[in-house]
Order: structure tokens, then C-alpha cells, then sequence
């Protein structure tokens, strides 16, 4: 039984290379500058977040890349997680070290980036799912939450408890986090309409 375990773990650790050996090869060469620009602590981390989640699964839909993708022997659900996991370790591995480097003293934000990767990462594929190549919906939400404090004080004293930049209440933030990112994975895996 044991022997079973090990294999099945060893044989998901192998399929996780193999797909990062097919993010990292060829066409994606920005992704070192959004890793060094997601070593800067702050809010200014934010944005490089957002590119980063757009360059992801995201973007193989829009590119016309999905059915490539998919010929290869992953699942969807496969694709879904591996393609998360690939973004958020980028993100925590930048986080750390950019910790490290710039600001030791107080203690890494994790949390406070996960909230904000899950949620774009949820917004961004459903928005290239079921609208299409441009970007307007998640850009159009950050733009919003950011902006929302000076042009509409009343909205932002309801949305920024929940908002993925300014988590006033840290626990509902990453609730509702979640529930968007479960959402995209079950348009991603059982929405089986896409033209691609």
C-alpha cells in the first residue's frame, strides 16, 4: 500500500515538472522581469501580480494555445491546479526574496498576496472563457478597487472589507477570494463549450 502512495505522489511531482518545463520553454522570456518586479515589497507588488496572473493559464485561451495544451497528458483539472500552483510559487518565491533583501524587518505578506493572486486568477480566466481576448473585466475591477476610496467613499466602505487590494476584513477577502477562484475551476473543467 505504501509502495502505492509513493508512486502516485512521484508520479504527480513528475507531471508538475513536465508542465513547468512547458511554461518555461520558448516565448515567455518577460517572466524573470515580473519575478524581479514582484520582489518589491509593498503595494506596488500588485500590479506585477496582475500581469503575472494574465500571463498564465489566461493567456493560453486567448492565444489560440489551449488545444495545444490540452493534447498534451493533462487533465483539466491538472491544468487548472498546475498552472495556480506554478503562478503562486512564483509569487512566493519573489516574496520571500524580496523580503529577504529589502524589507526583514516586519514579516512577509503572504496571505495578503494570496488573496489578491486567487482572485485575479478566478477573474482572468473566467473573463477569457466566456468574453474573449480583451482584458476589460479584470482590468475594469482593479481600476475600480483602487480608484474607489476618491470617487465613491460609501461603495468603498462596503467593498474594501472584501476587496482583493485593501482586505479590510482579511477572512472575507480570502472567502470570497476562493469562492471566485472554485468558480472559474468549474467553468474551466466541466464548461466544455469553448472555441478553441
Amino acid at each position: 500500500m505504501r509502495f502505492g502512495v509513493d508512486f502516485f505522489i512521484f508520479s504527480l511531482f513528475r507531471r508538475f515538472e513536465a508542465f513547468l518545463i512547458y511554461e518555461t520553454s520558448g516565448g515567455k522570456r518577460n517572466s524573470a522581469l515580473l519575478f524581479f518586479a514582484m520582489m518589491i515589497p509593498g503595494s506596488l507588488k500588485f500590479l506585477p501580480v496582475f500581469l503575472l496572473v494574465s500571463r498564465l493559464l489566461p493567456v493560453e485561451i486567448r492565444s489560440g494555445e489551449m488545444r495545444k495544451l490540452l493534447s498534451l497528458p493533462f487533465s483539466r483539472t491538472e491544468l487548472f491546479i498546475y498552472s495556480f500552483l506554478f503562478g503562486f510559487s512564483l509569487l512566493f518565491s519573489a516574496t520571500s526574496i524580496g523580503w529577504a533583501l529589502f524589507d526583514s524587518s516586519g514579516s512577509p505578506e503572504f496571505t495578503k498576496y494570496f488573496v489578491f493572486y486567487a482572485f485575479y486568477f478566478g477573474v482572468t480566466l473566467i473573463n477569457s472563457l466566456k468574453i474573449g481576448h480583451v482584458m476589460f473585466l479584470p482590468m475594469l475591477l482593479l481600476l475600480f478597487d483602487l480608484v474607489s476610496p476618491f470617487i465613491a467613499p460609501g461603495i468603498f466602505a462596503v467593498s474594501s472589507q472584501f476587496s482583493p487590494v485593501y482586505q479590510q476584513n482579511r477572512p472575507l477577502a480570502l472567502a470570497v477570494s476562493v469562492a471566485v477562484l472554485l468558480i472559474s475551476y468549474a467553468m474551466f473543467v466541466f464548461g466544455r463549450r469553448e472555441k478553441w
